[in-house]
């Protein structure tokens, strides 16, 4: 977001007041950072030295970061963990925050400021991706207001549609900010979501939610992805009233691994969950080539622990001349499949390399 969007904004500056009591309406959650919250927040706590956008877990949710990391010191109260925006040298995009998904409109905006006479706007969408250009502008708070720090300021959104809140920093300086929380717009909503966690044992990631409202649910959908942006459907589970559910994910990736849950209403409407990620290590993807020595001209694959889609094996000569080649498709965690080697494939050692791009195993062989 650049300088200029901030002087080109035309809408209204709305009125900034420390309020001392929760408004009547329902309170999404409160975020304050903290590393030894349950669940925790996640936050980097090196300050960037150069421009970077992530996703990170907060104590609400999934939020997505540019330029900030967590710190403490000037919070609120003194020492608390918080938010900082990192003036970066040279980089004209503001420091913002996206916040998790919201189900049922934002009502109120409601921030502690760490540091004084510092500018902020703050802008909704109705998309479900942090990374969308769909944002609208909603407020723009001044520094002239803002000369008092740690307390409760209040903006009101009233937006029914409003999915996610995107607070923007002031430019050209740091900034500090604590203690974030939404209220809704009053609508009652068929299921309420409360926590959601995911955890890795062995080859297996385990999903958990709560639901603390269930109404006229008719199921759930879970959806993964390995950036935070592309979603894709790896389950669904039937709504049965319960408090607790969880989803066994037998085809996590290595690495960042992203997770929402969809409520699906019996009219078709759908409630999304705040996104939790997990960075899975050490999913070990098992390669078996048998007989060996090969004789023949046959020869055995066995892949296991591996995610659905196409698999190419190559056949590498000891000169690493590719001799053979061709396409496996697996349609769950593991395949298995008998290759015909062509009669130019002469007696000696082989490489069998199986790879489908981000992954590759390879196995020596002796034709006979």
């Amino acid at each position: 977001m650049k300088k200029s969007l901030h002087k080109l904004m035309f809408v209204t500056i709305l009125s900034l007041i420390g309020i001392t009591s929760f408004s009547q309406n329902q309170v999404y959650w409160r975020e304050g950072f903290q590393p030894d919250a349950t669940p925790a927040c996640d936050l980097i706590t090196a300050s960037p030295g150069a421009a970077v956008s992530y996703y990170f877990n907060g104590n609400a949710g999934g939020w997505y970061g540019n330029n900030v990391y967590r710190t403490t010191g000037t919070g609120c109260p003194a020492g608390n963990a918080h938010v900082r925006a990192k003036n970066i040298s040279g980089v004209t995009d503001s420091g913002y925050l996206v916040t998790p998904i919201v189900s049922a409109g934002i009502q109120e905006f409601h921030i502690a400021r760490a540091r004084a006479s510092r500018s902020y706007t703050v802008w909704v969408t109705s998309d479900t991706l942090a990374t969308t250009t769909n944002w609208t502008p909603v407020a723009l708070m001044k520094s002239s207001a803002l000369t008092v720090t740690c307390v409760d300021t209040m903006v009101t959104i009233n937006s029914a549609t409003a999915k996610r809140l995107k607070l923007v920093f002031r430019p050209g300086t740091d900034s500090d900010i604590d203690s974030v929380w939404l209220t809704s717009v009053g609508v009652i909503t068929p299921v309420k979501f409360g926590a959601i966690s995911a955890s890795q044992s062995n080859n297996i990631v385990k999903l958990n939610w709560n639901i603390e409202t269930e109404t006229n649910t008719n199921s759930y959908i879970v959806e993964r992805s390995s950036n935070g942006d592309a979603y894709t459907q790896v389950g669904t589970l039937k709504a049965n009233h319960s408090a607790n559910y969880n989803f066994i994910d037998n085809s996590a990736n290595n690495g960042a691994n992203f997770y929402r849950v969809i409520a699906l209403d019996n009219n078709g409407t759908k409630q999304y969950s705040s996104v939790v990620r997990i960075n899975v290590g050490n999913i070990k993807t098992g390669l078996n080539v048998y007989p060996n020595p090969v004789k023949g001209g046959q020869v055995n694959v066995e892949l296991s622990g591996i995610n659905k889609g196409e698999y190419r094996v190559n056949v590498y000569s000891i000169t690493g001349a590719l001799v053979h080649t061709t396409t496996l498709t697996s349609e769950g965690t593991s395949l298995s499949k008998a290759i015909t080697l062509p009669t130019a494939v002469k007696n000696g050692s082989y490489t069998i390399e199986i790879t489908n791009g981000s992954f590759k195993s390879t196995k020596m062989i002796s034709v006979q």
